[in-house]
């Protein structure tokens, strides 16, 4: 028995909806060769050819019904399972304005939306009244299907609370409530500069709730890694060093990255066996060589895997994890699109790559790199705990007066209560700093 068509009506929403997540109206043919680029970094397993995108936009005339798998793609880029699940959402909400990316929203909403998610254009009270907004319409997990805008604008919300140092927790306590949302946040904007105070919760909270390994693994190494900043004693953690013995490709290479820097720096420190080290340090190597093979395409966008060992390979002195990092993350930077470029991604890359060039010994790119961060202007989940190793490498670097450096590194440490990287990037200063 052949298929049901579609339904028209879901067709043109998903048409509206995949040109507001592109960004783009899709009104030539260039726009089709653009979004089937787009199409291909988001998942590459499933490109769609610029004639399909011509003919489902009504460029050119339509022959024939599309393939299933043409539309589950275009329902997973708007964030759906399967084009299933966006046409039974699309009945259910037809003639109303909660259909995912709608542009029936009202005038407040949409003003809402377009604000920037710098935090420092969010007052407390519109941080508030945006993130209960955001609870308000989410609740449902049927529901919640974000939007870029409404992304955005929950980014500047959360980013502002995160930069004041806050998180009222009664609000915290409404999220709680939904796993859906809980899980969100803590995977979307991880408390990273605030494990010593509201993040432990946070992260407690979300443990609560997590199902897979992968989501566990998650959990506890975010907690281990504010222990290892707070300077806690290694037998003092409140969870067991994690356990790695193969890269999954199951398993976000962010999450993977994050358990063998701990692994790393623990064996560097002499808390693992030296066979445990040599294992971690050459399933790290083989990770940072075989990235693109080992996990799919958009796990790779952001160079996950070298971005998140790139400080624990610092810390751990190891020159020869810190070269092929650095290796990694110039050819990812290389290639990357100037059209999508994240400038806060950017800079925190460069940050790495900074100490990368500092620890091998080429101090002239560091410097030239370090002189053009404008650091001052970039918002992250982590801006205090990248401070410190900003100042540090101006100290090492001559960039900027001793006294300062410190200072500034000491006001980092006191706002994050981060004093075993305090610590540990203190001693790296001394290591590096040139010889009188």
């Amino acid at each position: 028995m052949p298929a049901t068509p579609p339904i028209p009506e879901a067709l043109t929403q998903l048409a509206q909806a995949v040109e507001q997540t592109a960004g783009l109206e899709v009104t030539c043919t260039r726009d089709c060769e653009v979004l089937s680029e787009e199409l291909k970094a988001f998942d590459g397993r499933y490109p769609i050819s610029v004639s399909t995108l011509r003919r489902f936009f009504n460029l050119i005339p339509k022959q024939g019904n599309f393939s299933k798998t043409t539309l589950n793609t275009l329902a997973r880029y708007v964030g759906h399972p399967s084009f299933r699940a966006w046409e039974a959402r699309a009945q259910r909400s037809s003639g109303t304005d909660t259909l995912p990316l709608s542009p029936a929203l009202t005038a407040s909403r949409t003003n809402a939306l377009q604000r920037s998610s710098s935090a420092t254009n969010w007052t407390p009270k519109e941080a508030h009244l945006q993130v209960e907004q955001f609870i308000d319409r989410f609740s449902d997990p049927q529901h919640f299907h974000l939007t870029t805008r409404e992304f955005e604008a929950m980014k500047g919300a959360v980013f502002s609370m995160y930069e004041r140092g806050t998180f009222d927790m009664a609000l915290w306590l409404r999220f709680a409530e939904h796993e859906h949302l809980l899980r969100f946040v803590v995977e979307q904007f991880p408390p990273l500069d605030f494990m010593a105070s509201f993040g432990q919760g946070m992260m407690t909270s979300f443990l609560r709730v997590a199902k897979t390994p992968s989501d566990l693994q998650y959990g506890q190494d975010v907690i281990t890694s504010g222990q290892i900043a707070q300077d806690v004693a290694w037998s003092n953690h409140r969870h067991p060093l994690p356990f790695v013995d193969a890269l999954k490709p199951g398993i976000h290479p962010l999450v993977q990255a994050r358990s063998l820097g701990i692994l790393l720096l623990a064996g560097q420190e002499g808390v693992v066996p030296q066979k445990d080290l040599d294992e971690t340090r050459q399933l790290i190597l083989a990770g940072l060589e075989r990235e693109t093979e080992l996990w799919p395409r958009w796990a790779n966008q952001n160079c996950y895997f070298a971005f998140n060992l790139a400080d624990w390979a610092i810390l751990s002195k190891d020159a020869d994890i810190a070269d092929a990092v650095a290796k990694n993350i110039e050819a990812f930077q290389s290639q990357q699109d100037w059209y999508n470029r994240d400038s806060a991604m950017d800079a925190i890359l460069n940050l790495r790559q900074i100490w990368n060039w500092i620890v091998l010994d080429r101090r002239e790119d560091a410097a030239m790199l370090a002189q053009q961060l404008d650091w001052a202007n970039i918002h992250t989940m982590e801006t205090r705990t990248l401070s410190l190793w900003f100042h540090a490498a101006l100290w090492v670097l001559g960039l900027a007066d001793k006294d300062a450096s410190l200072a500034n590194i000491r006001h980092h440490a006191s706002l994050t209560k981060y004093h075993g990287f305090e610590r540990r990037i203190l001693h790296l200063v001394q290591r590096h700093l040139p010889a009188d």
